[in-house]
């Protein structure tokens, strides 16, 4: 038995011994605290050479900021911007001798370096604790190389960029270990009703018969009324036991997907507010504000889906009538809830990457008008957020980029490519 025991233990550690090793990657989590007392330039990346930015004229001005660590003669810090924003970028240890405190020992950055791709949705930050504002996108398949990650959904990287050689944060989702094009499964269109077979005309109608033709066979059975208006109803046999209205809208809106209960937007509580409000597609200033810029929420009533915060405040997906006769679904202020914000619950958000199967338009406006408010190329991978049910059918609600503006819409559920 002994012995056993023992052979069993070497297999074991032999079977461990090839096993292959979890890869463990940088991180940044991990700052101190500092104050370097006076402005200094800030680039995205530990020299001269990297990008900056501000058109160039990126500076730290002094005050609070948070050290990540030392590379070579550059330390790596982040600091909130006068805009309210907040900046990721180097400055040189020159900013050691004017400091005002520094709260510990700066640590040596040891970055990871293997090479990965860009997918078509992804874009560089140097901003991933407040705004998240866009520097630019890359195109899909451009090399990366990732140096570490930051909380569970940002990865550090360089790459050359249209702005130059850069440093800087991307949503992790959007890397790829390889750069080969993945074709999309268009997902499957719904199965419209059986048509039945028409009944045949009679030759000929008896002279006694009623005024309505008696090729209906169930006419003696139930009372029948021949439309007006629509003459397909008599290929529905359906008539005979319900009414069946069909869709008016696209066909596509008949294919309802089988969805998680969280994937669902909730249902919206009415709440009034008053005052002038700005709409932005989402929640936070730097999204796509229709109406040329200009779109804005008036004194009234509307439909509050929830609350939703981006880490710099409160916003709520509301939905309201305009002027024009459309349906517009956006973000405000939850502030301008007032006392009603306790009515309304956090949203919970699916957020999980889709790609599109076909073209499709984007648009804020499920319920009346549809308007579009972008195009979307199929290919595209989108920030799928839920489905919603609407007059007009079901809708994958969305984040996309379109002419590097970052917005949220709506898109036809069919458009997406089939979930694996």
């Amino acid at each position: 038995m002994k012995r056993r025991i023992i052979c069993i233990t070497l297999l074991l550690v032999l079977c461990v011994s090839f096993m292959p090793q979890a890869h463990a990657m940088a991180n940044l989590d991990y700052y101190i605290s500092a104050n370097f007392g006076r402005s200094y330039d800030v680039f995205s990346g530990p020299g001269r050479h990297y990008y900056r930015a501000n058109m160039g004229k990126a500076m730290y001005g002094g005050g609070a900021a948070r050290v990540y660590g030392m590379e070579g003669d550059w330390i790596m810090m982040g600091y909130q911007t006068s805009g309210g924003d907040y900046r990721i970028g180097y400055v040189h240890k020159d900013a050691l001798s004017t400091a005002k405190y520094v709260d510990g020992a700066i640590p040596a950055l040891n970055f990871d370096h293997y090479l990965a791709y860009a997918d078509d949705y992804c874009r560089i930050t140097d901003d991933p604790v407040i705004n998240n504002k866009m520097i630019c996108s890359l195109p899909e398949n451009t090399p990366v190389t990732v140096l570490a990650t930051m909380g569970t959904s940002w990865t550090y990287i360089e790459a050359n960029t249209s702005q130059g050689l850069m440093r800087g944060f991307v949503w992790s989702i959007h890397l790829k270990n390889s750069n080969s094009p993945v074709q999309p499964t268009q997902a499957p269109l719904p199965t419209m009703p059986p048509q039945p077979t028409q009944v045949p005309w009679p030759t000929s109608a008896p002279v006694t018969a009623a005024p309505w033709p008696t090729y209906v066979p169930y006419i003696t059975a139930v009372p029948w009324y021949q439309p007006t208006t629509a003459p397909w109803i008599t290929s529905i046999p359906l008539i005979t036991a319900a009414p069946w209205n069909p869709p008016t809208a696209q066909p596509w809106i008949t294919a309802i997907p089988t969805a998680k209960t969280d994937e669902w937007l909730p249902e919206a509580k009415s709440i009034y507010i008053t005052g002038n409000w700005p709409v932005y597609s989402g929640p936070g200033e730097y999204y796509y504000r229709a109406n040329k810029g200009k779109a804005t929420k008036g004194e009234g009533t509307c439909q509050v889906y929830g609350i939703e915060n981006t880490g710099y405040g409160d916003w709520a997906m509301i939905g309201y009538p305009m002027s024009n006769g459309g349906y517009r679904v956006g973000y405000i202020r939850a502030e301008a809830l007032g006392a009603r914000i306790a009515d309304v619950p956090a949203l919970k958000l699916a957020y999980h990457t889709r790609r599109l199967a076909v073209d499709a338009s984007l648009t804020d406006d499920p319920a009346h008008t549809v308007s579009a408010v972008a195009t979307v190329p199929a290919g595209t991978y989108v920030l799928f957020l839920g489905y919603m049910y609407s007059a007009n059918g079901v809708w994958a609600y969305t984040e996309v980029l379109s002419n590097n503006q970052i917005m949220r819409g709506f898109l036809p559920v069919s458009a997406l490519e089939a979930e694996n």
